[in-house]
């Protein structure tokens, strides 16, 4: 196979301007699941005048819950209740309830600059449709994701190092993980073309099936920090179209970046263009939008335990993410649905952009202590002494990522191993940090360490990072090569 057959069934529709096959990237397994024989049926009840015998729902005068009072932290006060409360506690649409779904849809027309042009319950944009669904957090979207368009044994790529959450799901399923290398900015553009222009000749590749996607964290990276530009963004988008791959964009750190903070009001300050706003550019000459998945959560700035996020992409992909669901779990939660929506219509849009940016300044000045406490006891201190670490300061996110300095192992790794000096020394010393392998697509090893401001008290972190030090020193001497 050549780079120029088709891919994907997509190479040569590309370039007639069609744009991409999405049914062709299914899984069998996506293609094969039957639709609910009771939910498919759900719209129809909300025709005008239908008089329904269909759906076995539990009549809500039974349910014994009257009202859902939220105290916010402002001395706000909302209440869930009557035929709200019911919908919230009620079998529903497969996506999401419906006026939450369309909060969302107008959400994403407001901040990413989404075209909305209405077809049934579809958005239409360019040539490809689009919408919404949500899920039980990013986590459960992503996995579902996975299985809607990889077979076992076949090929993704994802940057290194990748957000951990998703490499467990793709190494069960046997999906063979390409690791794109990542810079100051994040994903290289640089190693994306590479593979993907070398696939069929590369001795690592050429025998692996020609990858669907590739997965990145754009914004506040987990576990590195780092945030692409907007330049960036579009070298990676126009590689991505140009090879007939869908970019899976995984963005819970968004609206805590710090940049533009403080310039202009949050509801106009810059923000960094997002794939999924940037692929309208130039669309018609790809065929069209449809070229990226974008997965927002509210982990971040409403509640990680609330477990809500959503989908943001081609109709046909999240068709058959909604079919997993209803044969999975249903619906997402429709409580935690409806808190979230009687929040976000009290504050609207732009209040809760107001929201983000007080969130995203605890976090700014969370960073500035943690890394000038790293600067102190981890680095040089102003020359007065030697580095055991270095990083990229993030601009957004709540990560450290440490590049350790680590005499070489016993192995022959010249830069040493973080798994060793953290499960080994580090637990000794009562101080925690994950090791870099937990994040490596190719559980490569790795002298770097992810550390996170958002938790440990201030008072609490040069005790923490004096504790790392010792770890690393403790490490030179046993090796007995001298510390350069």
């Amino acid at each position: 196979m050549t780079v120029d057959t088709p891919v994907n069934g997509t190479h040569e529709a590309i370039k007639a301007g069609l744009g991409l096959d999405h049914r062709a990237m299914l899984s069998k397994s996506a293609i094969a699941r039957p639709p609910s024989a009771i939910r498919s049926l759900f719209p129809q009840e909300l025709i005008p005048g239908m008089l329904s015998l269909l759906a076995g729902k539990p009549n809500a005068s039974t349910f014994p819950f009257e009202s859902i009072s939220l105290g916010l932290k402002n001395g706000d006060k909302i209440d869930i209740t009557g035929s709200d409360l019911d919908d919230a506690l009620q079998y529903s649409a497969t996506a999401g309830l419906p006026r939450f779904i369309e909060w969302l849809v107008q959400w994403q027309h407001k901040i990413h600059g989404r075209d909305i042009v209405r077809k049934g319950d579809q958005v239409k944009d360019g040539k490809n449709s689009w919408r919404v669904t949500v899920g039980a957090g990013s986590q459960d979207l992503l996995t579902k994701t996975f299985h809607a368009l990889l077979n076992p044994g076949e090929t993704c790529l994802a940057e290194r190092p990748a957000y951990s959450g998703i490499l467990p799901p793709l190494q069960t399923m046997g999906i063979n993980i390409i690791a794109v290398e990542g810079d100051r900015e994040g994903m290289s553009p640089v190693s994306l073309e590479d593979i993907l222009a070398n696939w069929h000749t590369n001795v690592s590749t050429r025998d692996l099936p020609f990858p669907k996607f590739v997965y990145t964290t754009p914004t506040g990276a987990n576990p590195t920090g780092t945030t692409a530009s907007e330049q960036r963004k579009k070298e990676n988008l126009d590689i991505a179209r140009r090879y007939g791959i869908l970019i899976l964009e995984d963005d819970p750190y968004m609206f805590i970046s710090f940049q533009g903070l403080g310039e202009g009001t949050p509801e106009t300050r810059r923000r960094v263009r997002t794939y999924w706003s940037l692929e309208q550019d130039d669309a018609e000459r790809y065929g069209g939008t449809g070229w990226v998945l974008r997965f927002d959560s509210f982990s971040k700035v409403l509640s990680a335990g609330i477990r809500v996020g959503f989908l943001s992409g081609p109709n046909t992909i999240l068709d058959a993410i909604d079919l997993d669901t209803s044969s999975a779990n249903l619906q997402p939660n429709g409580a935690a649905q409806a808190m979230v929506l009687a929040l976000l219509e009290r504050w609207g849009i732009d209040g809760f952009l107001r929201h983000c940016d007080t969130v995203a300044e605890f976090y700014q000045n969370r960073r500035n202590n943690f890394e000038q406490k790293a600067q102190k006891v981890l680095g040089t201190n102003n020359g007065k002494q030697k580095a055991v670490a270095e990083w990229i300061t993030p601009v957004a996110g709540m990560f450290l990522w440490f590049k350790l300095k680590l005499p070489p192992t016993d192995e022959g790794v010249e830069e040493g191993d973080s798994f060793s000096l953290i499960g080994e020394k580090a637990l000794k010393n009562l101080v925690l940090a994950v090791p870099g392998v937990a994040f490596m697509p190719d559980s490569k090893t790795t002298c770097y360490v992810r550390t996170s401001f958002s938790l440990i008290p201030e008072e609490d972190v040069e005790e923490a990072f004096q504790r790392l030090r010792k770890t690393v020193i403790e490490a030179w001497q046993e090796s007995g090569h001298a510390m350069p």
